[in-house]
C-alpha cells in the first residue's frame, strides 16, 4: 500500500514538472513543425517580424498576469485599448497636443479605466470578470462616440516610433517589451508586493487574516493592469499608424489564452511570468505559421479557441492532481505517524 502511494506521488510530481515547462515544450515543438513546413519560417526577417508584431501583446500580458495571479479576470482590456488609442489620436490630430503630453495622458486614461473596474468590483463585492463585462460595453460605446466611427491617422513620427522605431537593428517595441518583462519578473519574484499578489490569488481570506489589505492590493493590481494595457495600446496604434475604435478589441482573449497557456492558473496564486513569455510567442508562432501556410485569420481564431479550451482543461486537470497529491501526502503522514 505504501509503495502504491509512493508511485502515485512520483507520477504526480512528473505532472507538476510537465505543467511547469509545458509552454516551453509547446513553443519548441511549434518551431520545429513550422520550420519543417516552411523554409521561410526560421529566417532572421521572419523572427524579427514575429517579435515586433507581438511586442504589444507581451506588454498587455504583463498587466493582465497580475490580475490573473490575484485570482481575477479583466475582460475589458480590449476596449480600454480602443479608447486609449482614440484619445491619443484625437489629442494629436484634432487638438495638436504634443506627443510628450499625449503619452502620459493616454497612460492615465488606461489607469483610470482599470481602476474604475477595481473600485466597482470591491465596492459592489462582485467578481471583476462580471464588472468588466459591463464596463467593456460602456468603453466600446464611448470609443465609437468619441471617434464618430472614423479612422484617424497622420500621426507624428515621434509617436509612431513607439510602434515602428528601431534602435540599431533591433525594433524599439521588442526592446521595450523585453525590458519591461525582466523588470516585472523581478518585481513578482523578489518583492513583498509580488508575494502578496500570489497570496491574494492563492487564498484571499488567509491573506486578509495575515494582515494584507486585500482591497488596496486589488486596486493596486488594477492600476498596474491599466498602465500596461494603455502602453500596449500606444504601441499598437503607433505600429498601425492609425486609430479606429475597432483597434484593440479581441486582444483580451489572445492575452488571456497566452497567460493560461503559459501556466498561470485561472484561479490565481500560481504560475510564472517566464511561462507567459512562452505562451505569448507560442500563439505568435501559430498565427505566423498559419499565415505562411496560407490559412487566414478565421482559421487562426478557430485554433486559438481550441488552444484556450485545452489550456483551461489542462489547468483544471492539474488542480485535481494537486488535490490528489495533498490527499496522498496526508495518508503517508498518517501511516508514518506512531
Amino acid at each position: 500500500m505504501i509503495n502504491n502511494i509512493k508511485m502515485r506521488l512520483q507520477s504526480l510530481n512528473i505532472g507538476i514538472v510537465v505543467q511547469k515547462f509545458a509552454s516551453w515544450i509547446i513553443l519548441l515543438i511549434l518551431m520545429i513543425v513550422f520550420t519543417c513546413l516552411s523554409p521561410n519560417f526560421l529566417t532572421k526577417k521572419n523572427i524579427v517580424n514575429i517579435l515586433s508584431q507581438n511586442a504589444y501583446i507581451l506588454v498587455a500580458s504583463l498587466g493582465v498576469t497580475f490580475v490573473l495571479l490575484a485570482g481575477s479576470i479583466d475582460l475589458s482590456i480590449g476596449y480600454q485599448m480602443s479608447l486609449v488609442g482614440i484619445i491619443s489620436a484625437i489629442l494629436m490630430i484634432d487638438y495638436r497636443v504634443p506627443v510628450f503630453l499625449v503619452i502620459p495622458i493616454a497612460l492615465a486614461a488606461g489607469v483610470i479605466m482599470s481602476l474604475l473596474n477595481g473600485i466597482l468590483s470591491t465596492k459592489m463585492k462582485l467578481p471583476l470578470m462580471m464588472v468588466s463585462l459591463g464596463t467593456m460595453i460602456s468603453f466600446q460605446g464611448l470609443s465609437y462616440v468619441i471617434s464618430q466611427s472614423r479612422t484617424i491617422n497622420r500621426f507624428p513620427e515621434s509617436f509612431k516610433f513607439l510602434g515602428q522605431g528601431s534602435v540599431g537593428n533591433i525594433p524599439f517595441p521588442v526592446l521595450l517589451s523585453f525590458a519591461l518583462f525582466f523588470i516585472v519578473n523581478f518585481f513578482l519574484n523578489h518583492t513583498y508586493f509580488g508575494q502578496y499578489v500570489y497570496a491574494l490569488g492563492g487564498n484571499e481570506e488567509a491573506s486578509r487574516l495575515s494582515g494584507i489589505n486585500v482591497k488596496r492590493m486589488r486596486l493596486m493590481v488594477s492600476v498596474i493592469c491599466g498602465f500596461f494595457t494603455a502602453l500596449s495600446a500606444i504601441m499598437l496604434v503607433g505600429r498601425a499608424g492609425s486609430a479606429h475604435s475597432g483597434t484593440g478589441p479581441g486582444t483580451e482573449f489572445t492575452v488571456i489564452t497566452a497567460i493560461i497557456l503559459g501556466g498561470v492558473s485561472m484561479g490565481g496564486g500560481s504560475g510564472k511570468l517566464s511561462g507567459v513569455l512562452a505562451g505569448v510567442f507560442s500563439l505568435a508562432l501559430i498565427s505566423n505559421g498559419m499565415q505562411l501556410a496560407g490559412l487566414g485569420t478565421y482559421y487562426q481564431y478557430v485554433a486559438k479557441g481550441i488552444i484556450l479550451l485545452g489550456a483551461i482543461g489542462f489547468d483544471v486537470f492539474q488542480k485535481e492532481r494537486q488535490k490528489s497529491e495533498k490527499s496522498l501526502r496526508r495518508q503517508m503522514e498518517k501511516r508514518n505517524s506512531p
